[in-house]
């Protein structure tokens, strides 16, 4: 156990604090940065790209929630708090797996959101609009679920507040598994919306 840290309270809210912020930058900055002005119309094209993202994103993000909870069920890891040892790593109950899933279905969707407002962005810009390309917009949309998914699993990881080379190596294999699988929540969605259409 390291030695105590003023943030070490921050600890077990720290993913959800964290990737709650960085959605509300995403959402609330953003958008007037690359329209140039803070208007209704800004905000309504905002909010309907949110409103696409989760909803073409929730069937992906429900099967994040509950299609990880074998990762729960074995202690291998959680999208919600872990225990703070390694070695009691993660019980399993019906409020831990309610939980999970809730977390899980969450951070899936902010995924997808921020994806969705990187694309967005992308688009907005004139310079990357005239010349970008799928491919280009792709790279925005792929950008904003690593962000979330890097963040998830770099904050979960210092949850257990102990070194990272005496954690499990199914932790952090775990971890990085739920990590992967929120920056392929943007993705996910925009294939749905594009066959979706």
């Amino acid at each position: 156990m390291s030695s105590p840290s003023p943030l070490d309270p921050f600890r077990p809210h720290a993913v959800p604090i964290v990737l709650f912020a960085i959605v509300a930058i995403a959402t609330i900055l953003v958008p007037p940065l690359v329209l140039g002005e803070v208007t209704t119309r800004t905000y309504a094209i905002t909010a309907a790209l949110v409103i696409l993202s989760v909803g073409a994103s929730l069937p992906y993000a429900l099967f994040v929630g509950i299609g990880t909870l074998p990762l729960l069920y074995t202690g291998f890891a959680s999208y919600a708090a872990p225990q703070p040892s390694p070695d009691t790593n993660h019980s399993f109950s019906p409020l831990m797996a309610f939980r999970h899933v809730v977390a899980g279905v969450a951070y899936s969707l902010a995924a997808a959101v921020v994806g969705a407002i990187g694309i967005g962005a992308q688009i907005g810009i004139p310079n990357a609009a005239s010349a970008g390309s799928i491919g280009g917009q792709a790279s925005f949309l792929v950008l904003g679920g690593v962000i979330i998914a890097v963040t998830f699993v770099a904050l979960q990881l210092w949850r257990y507040n102990t070194p990272l080379r005496t954690l499990d190596r199914a932790t952090l294999l775990g971890t990085a598994v739920l990590g992967l699988l929120l920056a392929l929540s943007p993705i996910i969605a925009f294939w749905v919306f594009n066959t979706a259409g």
